[in-house]
């Protein structure tokens, strides 16, 4: 009783009426009733199928009977060990034919045993030949025989009893079962052939196990070899069953932080949004910092809130009643970029009127140099004759001006690796980095992502927003290559995509198509290929290298300073 004929054949191994019933449903060729499926959804391993834990045969029959049997319509074939020398093979055979399996197969079978206990097994006659006696028995009473094999001398010895299908059984499953295999996909497909030469093609030709672990490998071996399909265990009823756990599991998680959150709870402009212990870290380190006078610099990717943390150790200090002065300074450009710093007087490179410099408007208060290295050499030598002499000199004037500032800064880049590489000044380092901050990446503190999503929600509607449980998990996955920046954006769209109070899965399934996208091609052509417009090609490089400013020029081939002035003029700053 062979199953229907088709390119590629598939047997799910079955523990529970839910997994068959599923299995069926999905098209399987065979349902294989093992105890070793069984013993895998009850959370044991597919080695514990060999031990003498209960009687294997009467637990099969028993709980295929009760879930299976009658409510599939794939073919179901008993799983039966014949190693009791007490055992009735055709008392066996006959139970199973009356309560209506299509089939059996032998296993647990001893041909997967080896060393001192196969030969063992073997010399006192309960191996392959009492297995084979049972394959003989079920074809004489019109069952189908599914035969699992290790050697081609078993396949033959099978297919000569009667068996209808051979399954070639290279290893347990790899993966996530705690089983290593030394086996490749070539390797594995080079032994199955040996296995199965002289076989007819009139019998079902499968394989089992090694390191065959999803659908596409499973095809790619019955290229390679010449097997007709696969037999899936621990890749059908446990793998997918634990990751789904593991998934919903993460969902609820999330309701603790969620629970933690004051929906109502009041937040100042410059609010580092976090109850991360990174977070709570840094909101002490501010605090501490806020009356001294001392510079610092707050590293981290882009989106990761450098600005607003800088901003917030400003108005937590002596000069909160002023606003700072931020100096954008891949803006600046060599010419007009010393007047911006310094000012000019009149007349000066033909200015017609007198103009106050960044760091004299800033006396007295605090000047934000916001992505500092990117400042030109010659700005930055200026700066540094600034933090040492506490003066300014207007371009066009001989009169040194009193000055003093407080110095932040913020960086996306490695300060060690720029000053190694002569692009910033090692003497400007050490005055502008008398404290440094690092601000961590969103996808270090996932347990803020709950809180930062109500926040920004209620930034964007004035109101608390909801988010289903399906929602939450995915965005706790997401990898936020642009960081909270990013979220902002992600919760922004979601709210205006959702039909009603709640924000579900549907309303955030675009972090999902972006993941898939991440290696998409670069710079979208059309038919002339031409680029579509600067502002798009700009704005998906920024996308495939998670807003990475450094990393997008490189990969577009121009400097780091045309790329900010680009990002500027698109408006892409986000």
């Amino acid at each position: 009783m062979s199953a229907r004929r088709d390119s590629f054949l598939f047997a799910a191994v079955v523990g529970s009426g839910l997994t068959a019933k599923a299995a069926d449903k999905a098209g399987a060729n065979y349902l294989l009733a093992l105890n070793a499926g069984r013993f895998r959804v009850q959370g044991a391993s597919s080695l514990t199928s060999f031990l003498p834990v209960r009687a294997a045969n009467d637990w099969v029959m028993e709980f295929a009977e009760r879930e299976m049997l009658g409510r599939c319509s794939a073919p179901i074939y008993a799983g039966f060990s014949v190693s009791d020398p007490q055992l009735d093979i055709a008392e066996l055979v006959q139970k199973a034919k009356a309560l209506g399996f299509s089939g059996i197969c032998n296993f647990p079978s001893t041909t997967l045993i080896d060393g001192r206990l196969g030969a063992l097994i073997e010399r006192e006659g309960l191996g392959l030949d009492r297995e084979i006696a049972m394959v003989k028995e079920a074809t004489n009473v019109g069952l189908g025989v599914f035969s699992y094999v290790q050697t081609n001398a078993q396949a033959r010895k099978m297919v000569d009893a009667g068996a209808t299908a051979i399954c070639v059984n290279i290893g347990f499953t790899s993966g996530g079962t705690g089983v290593n295999t030394h086996l490749t996909l070539e390797t594995a497909a080079a032994q199955i052939d040996r296995v199965l030469e002289g076989v007819p093609t009139s019998v079902d030709r499968l394989c089992h196990g090694g390191p065959i672990t999803s659908p596409e490998e499973a095809l790619a071996i019955t290229r390679l070899c010449g097997v007709q399909g696969f037999v899936a265990g621990s890749t059908l009823d446990r793998l997918p069953v634990e990751q789904t756990l593991n998934e919903v599991t993460k969902g609820f998680t999330a309701i603790p932080s969620l629970s933690r959150i004051e929906t109502g709870a009041p937040t100042t402009e410059h609010e580092l949004v976090g109850s991360s212990f990174s977070m709570q870290l840094i909101r002490e380190e501010l605090d501490d910092l806020a009356h001294e006078d001392i510079p610092v610099l707050f590293i981290g990717e882009t989106g990761t809130g450098k600005s607003r943390a800088a901003l917030k150790l400003h108005h937590a200090g002596p000069s909160a009643r002023r606003q700072p002065v931020v100096v954008d300074c891949p803006a600046l450009g060599s010419e007009d970029g010393g007047a911006h710093l310094l000012g000019k007087v009149h007349g000066a490179s033909g200015a017609t009127g007198t103009q106050r410099g960044a760091l004299e408007q800033a006396s007295g208060g605090t000047v934000i140099f916001d992505e500092i290295t990117a400042l030109l050499p010659e700005h930055q030598g200026k700066l540094l004759k600034f933090t040492d002499e506490k003066t300014v000199q207007r371009i066009g004037d001989h009169t040194l001006r009193r000055a003093d500032a407080r110095i932040i800064s913020t960086t996306t880049q490695d300060m060690i690796e720029a000053v190694e590489d002569n692009r910033f000044r090692q003497d400007l380092y050490y005055r502008i980095s008398g404290h440094e901050i690092l601000l961590p990446p969103l996808r270090e503190r996932v347990d803020d992502i709950p809180e930062l999503a109500l926040h920004i929600g209620r930034q964007v509607i004035n109101e608390t927003p909801k988010f289903s449980n399906a929602a939450l998990r995915l965005m706790l996955e997401y990898d936020w290559p642009g960081n909270v920046r990013e979220l902002y954006f992600a919760v922004q769209r979601a709210i205006r995509k959702s039909d009603g109070s709640t924000i579900n899965l549907k309303d955030v399934e675009f972090l999902r198509r972006k993941t898939a996208s991440v290696s998409a091609t670069p710079a979208p052509e059309t038919s002339a290929g031409t680029l579509v417009s600067e502002r798009d090609w700009i704005a998906e490089a920024l996308a495939r290298n998670g807003f990475r400013r450094a990393q997008t020029a490189q990969e577009l081939g121009i400097t780091t300073r045309t790329l900010y002035n680009k990002i500027k003029k698109h408006g892409l700053q986000g």
